[in-house]
């Protein structure tokens, strides 16, 4: 198990800034606005061989607002789950009340954990000098960093890393976790389903939209199958997105999407499908991901015995061409349909890896095409050798003919149609390439 170090600090302080700098990535949000980072966000790092993981926490802070009150529950979840604890201040204010009271929060309720005292922004030797006099933690010896141009940090990691526990043999094993993006528009309950596979308020749950801004991996483990959730911020039309935050949220978001192997798009029951949902779906199937929509606060939804059929009836003529996507109404709430929702986007997710037999593909071409024998407009024959499958990271499929240019979009249809029923291949957008031989 690799070592968790946890970054906590009030807000504003750098806390991000030097997450991104220890991992050498933008993986964080920054930006000047306090609280900008809510939620807890884990990322593995390595750093002269060693590896851990190193955890970006929500701002301390004193207000008595909900969001505080969230985001001070998070920090403490964090420090109480860390194996070490950076403790971050900003060296141009000095200690604040903030500062004060979380250091004796610290010193009261975490005396077992390893705590290093770090003061950020230390730009120049003025700045380092003034530091010194005025700060005073408790902990360790002070660390005067810059988290932006990096100085400082390399001997501070040195000693956080050298005090923990370092397991043998830790080189890097292929990920076999099952990628899952939870994806949809704000306060559709991205946040509230995550929660409700846990077991435990690991996200912030707000009905404020926009309360998750960047985008959280969370592993777990079903019926022997390790899964990673990357809970998203929710995606809102280009045209609402402001130049600042939600901008870079929604970047997160796309990302995120690029990361999976199912997208679990969630719609809100009591409003349907939008056209921002559609879009949603469709960045996920452009970049060929595996889909799974769940029609999410069911439980709100006034039914009879035919509600649900005709909502589904509703939703397949919606999706048109993309009706090949399965649907799970849901409840976040009362956990209807949770964890079924997890091994239908297992099974998406196998099926989309799946590799498929050159001589089960060709007796399926025969069968279909002595069901529907190939017309074309032309009155030209278009005859279809075999068909075989292409290494990809979806199923991607050439049929070898006398003339691509033959085969039309309705026998196309109709080959696509056969496959998924034949080789189960719901929720996964499927490439046909007819290739001349």
């Amino acid at each position: 198990m690799k070592p968790l170090i946890a970054l906590v600090g009030r807000p504003n302080v750098g806390k991000s800034t030097l997450f991104n700098r220890i991992l050498r990535e933008r993986s964080a949000i920054v930006d000047p606005t306090p609280g900008v980072t809510r939620d807890r966000h884990i990322s593995p790092g390595e750093w002269q061989g060693k590896q851990f993981l190193l955890m970006d926490t929500g701002g301390y802070a004193l207000e008595n607002d909900t969001i505080s009150m969230a985001m001070l529950e998070q920090t403490m979840r964090a420090i109480s789950d860390a194996d070490a604890v950076v403790f971050i201040v900003d060296a141009r204010s000095g200690l604040t009340y903030v500062d004060l009271d979380i250091t004796r929060i610290l010193q009261r309720t975490f005396k077992e954990k390893r705590i290093f005292f770090a003061v950020n922004k230390v730009d120049n030797p003025q700045v380092a000098l003034e530091a010194a006099a005025t700060i005073s933690g408790g902990f360790t010896e002070p660390y005067f960093i810059s988290a932006r141009d990096g100085s400082g940090v390399a001997d501070m990691l040195d000693d956080v890393l050298s005090s923990l526990p370092c397991p043998e043999g830790e080189a890097a094993e292929p990920d076999a976790s099952i990628k899952l993006a939870v994806l949809g528009r704000p306060n559709v309950g991205k946040s509230s389903l995550v929660n409700a596979l846990l077991g435990t308020d690991r996200q912030i749950v707000s009905d404020i939209p926009g309360t998750t801004r960047d985008a959280i991996d969370t592993v777990f483990k079903r019926n022997q199958q390790e899964y990673t959730l990357i809970d998203t911020a929710g995606l809102r039309k280009r045209t609402k997105i402001d130049a600042g935050i939600e901008y870079y949220s929604s970047l997160r978001t796309e990302k995120a999407i690029e990361r999976c192997d199912v997208a679990l798009v969630l719609l809100d029951a009591r409003v349907g499908l939008e056209s921002q949902d559609m879009k949603i779906i469709n960045m996920a199937i452009d970049r060929k991901k595996g889909v799974l929509i769940l029609v999410n606060k069911w439980d709100l939804v006034e039914k009879d015995s035919k509600t649900s059929q005709r909502f589904s009836d509703d939703l397949e003529q919606q999706l048109g061409s993309l009706s090949f996507i399965p649907v799970l109404f849901t409840s976040a709430l009362t956990k209807k349909n949770c964890f079924r929702a997890i091994d239908s986007a297992a099974e998406i997710a196998i099926n989309r890896r799946k590799k498929i037999p050159t001589s089960a593909l060709n007796k399926f071409l025969q069968e279909a095409i002595s069901q529907r024998h190939p017309s074309t407009k032309s009155g030209k024959e278009l005859k279809i050798k075999y068909m075989t499958q292409i290494e990809s990271s979806h199923p991607v499929f050439a049929y070898f003919c006398n003339n691509p240019e033959l085969v039309e979009s309705n026998f196309r249809r109709f080959l696509e149609k056969r496959m998924r029923e034949h080789f189960q291949l719901d929720g996964i957008p499927v490439t046909m390439r007819f290739v001349q031989k």
